[in-house]
């Protein structure tokens, strides 16, 4: 069972591109993550992955020090790269891209900012890292939404052209497990209240 966590709000990213650029979370970020490690107390996963960038890095120290886990940092579960269009605001972008702007819309999947990558792109690296998983373990991904719509892509089978209808929330758990097709979907953005934990220990396997 795998249980992806998107990080807590972030400083100063409304508006903007944000990909892989360091920003930090916000009061209400560490609020946040305070709150989901505090959710998450009765439930005891065999591990911790999280994306190395600051947000998730911060928000997984909460979760350390509830579990008792040091948090492995995986490259694969980083957000999507933006290249040149990193921490731009998107109505500049707009203004002094138009052509590639629409690119953009026309083709979510393919479309790939200038030295950077596309979904397609996302899907292989983080196929790479659900592939390496023991299925019998439970484990934790503190990762970005990004790559959350990219699970549900591969989970759900849906168009990757459509992965902007899915709105995974700041600190909310997406759960999947494996099973002999692939891998089904669970619970979709569970909030960090007070019976998170207990709710993910029903979804176990037997």
């Amino acid at each position: 069972m795998i249980v992806l966590i998107r990080h807590g709000e972030i400083e100063g990213g409304k508006g903007r591109a944000v990909g892989q650029i360091n920003l930090p979370l916000s009061e209400k970020g560490l609020t946040q993550a305070a709150q989901l490690a505090d959710s998450l107390s009765t439930f005891q996963p065999r591990r911790i992955y999280c994306s190395p960038l600051t947000r998730t890095v911060q928000t997984v120290s909460f979760i350390e020090k509830r579990c008792s886990l040091k948090a492995i940092h995986v490259p694969e579960i980083k957000e999507i790269n933006l290249g040149e269009w990193e921490g731009i605001d998107f109505a500049e972008l707009k203004e002094r891209s138009p052509q590639d702007y629409q690119k953009r819309g026309e083709d979510i999947a393919g479309f790939r900012a200038p030295g950077g990558e596309n979904f397609n792109d996302l899907e292989q690296r983080v196929s790479s890292f659900l592939d390496s998983l023991d299925d019998k373990e439970p484990v934790i991904a503190v990762t970005h939404a990004g790559v959350i719509r990219t699970v549900l892509h591969i989970v759900l089978d849906f168009p990757l052209d459509n992965i902007f209808r899915m709105k995974p929330d700041y600190c909310h758990a997406t759960v999947i497990a494996r099973n002999k097709r692939g891998f089904s979907l669970q619970a979709y953005n569970l909030p960090p209240t007070s019976g998170l934990g207990d709710h993910l220990l029903t979804l176990m396997p037997d």
